[in-house]
């Protein structure tokens, strides 16, 4: 048996098809619905260096962390609750909003490396 494919559509969406009108697909403009990028975007604040030297050598995001100090903050600020910063991970690992470049150079396989160590952690 073949599955049927399906998305989501608001009442008015629907009612737009059903009468004849297919509703333009826009993108989401992402670039702008991101936080405007403040101090703390370009430094590893003290809770991020603790946090990185806490890690096994192996788990340690350190290209990323130099490339983007904005994501090993927030990365540090969930470290506390190891399933929430697992869940964020795995949002920076896979593409759900389609057409991302990704991360250039180690940096997936740190990230990966990090995942791999939280769900060895959690496990126990």
């Amino acid at each position: 048996m073949e599955s049927l494919s399906f998305e989501f559509v608001s009442i008015e969406e629907a009612k737009q098809i059903l009468d004849g009108a297919v509703p333009e697909q826009v993108q989401p403009d992402w670039p702008a619905m991101r936080r405007p990028e403040g101090a703390e975007a370009q430094v590893l604040t003290s809770t991020a260096l603790k946090w990185l030297a806490s890690l096994p050598p192996e788990a340690r995001p350190l290209e990323l962390c130099r490339g983007y100090a904005r994501i090993g903050n927030q990365m540090a600020a969930l470290a506390a609750t190891p399933s929430v910063l697992s869940a964020y991970l795995a949002d920076l690992l896979i593409d759900r909003r389609g057409g991302r470049q990704g991360f250039p150079g180690g940096i997936a396989l740190e990230l990966s490396r990090l995942q791999e160590y939280l769900l060895h952690t959690l496990q126990q």
